[in-house]
């Protein structure tokens, strides 16, 4: 396969005018748009007659990305699915990782760059925006406040507490912060809504940001071998 076939895509996204935008760069790629839907129940049982190569899933709820990406792959299952996103986010990067799809894009990404970073994809790289290169960076230079901010946190937040935000900033559901602390989910989500109401913020991905605007660091998740298998950064 090489940089100069032909990939069939389906766009799904609640931005018509967006859509329309990313349709005609594509085609102008030399991508086969097979479908442009604001939901995928907009197929209206055509999705077995169809099998992109990608999915472009628009998404702007980070709160339901698991369960978009998931509706995803059950209808499309030999798809590769990109997320893109307004902003970077790297708790969102990784629980979009974590839940199945293989392209994690910025959408202040030049056309040129989005069509190579797509192609990457279609072509079996996992791609990651730039950004992540940055924040790891920024991470390293900073080590030692992140260390001293680590120590103030258990002044605020208990020992099952600080365990727990530790898997919540890495992007993990309830479910499986409970299978690695060996308690039940119901017990997460009281550990979570404590979490939420001492940092005085309202859901998880305000937790992220807080963690990140205060720098608190429990170390990075690492991908699967699967995930991080032939990764890139795209511009």
């Amino acid at each position: 396969m090489s940089v100069h076939d032909t990939f069939s895509i389906v766009l799904v996204g609640q931005n018509t005018l967006g859509r329309e935008g990313l349709r005609r760069i594509l085609e102008e790629g030399e991508f086969e748009v097979l479908g442009s839907i604001a939901r995928l129940a907009d197929l209206n049982g055509s999705a077995g007659l169809i099998s992109p190569q990608l999915v472009v899933f628009d998404h702007n709820v980070p709160e339901d990305v698991e369960e978009e990406i998931a509706a995803i792959a059950a209808v499309f299952p030999n798809s590769k699915i990109v997320v893109l996103v307004d902003t970077f986010i790297y708790e969102l990067m990784v629980t979009v990782f974590n839940a199945g799809a293989h392209g994690y894009i910025v959408k202040r990404l030049g056309c040129d760059s989005l069509v190579t970073s797509l192609r990457l994809v279609a072509m079996g790289e996992n791609v990651m925006p730039s950004q992540l290169a940055n924040q790891l960076s920024e991470s390293l230079l900073s080590n030692q406040m992140y260390l001293a901010k680590s120590a103030d946190l258990s002044e605020l937040l208990s020992e099952r507490e600080l365990e727990t935000m530790r898997y919540l900033l890495g992007g993990n559901p309830n479910k499986v912060i409970a299978n690695h602390l060996d308690v039940s989910e119901a017990t997460i989500k009281v550990h979570v809504k404590s979490i939420l109401r001492k940092l005085g913020v309202r859901n998880r991905t305000q937790a992220a940001i807080w963690a990140v605007n205060n720098g608190v660091d429990f170390g990075r998740p690492s991908f699967s071998p699967e995930a991080s298998s032939g990764a890139r950064l795209s511009a």
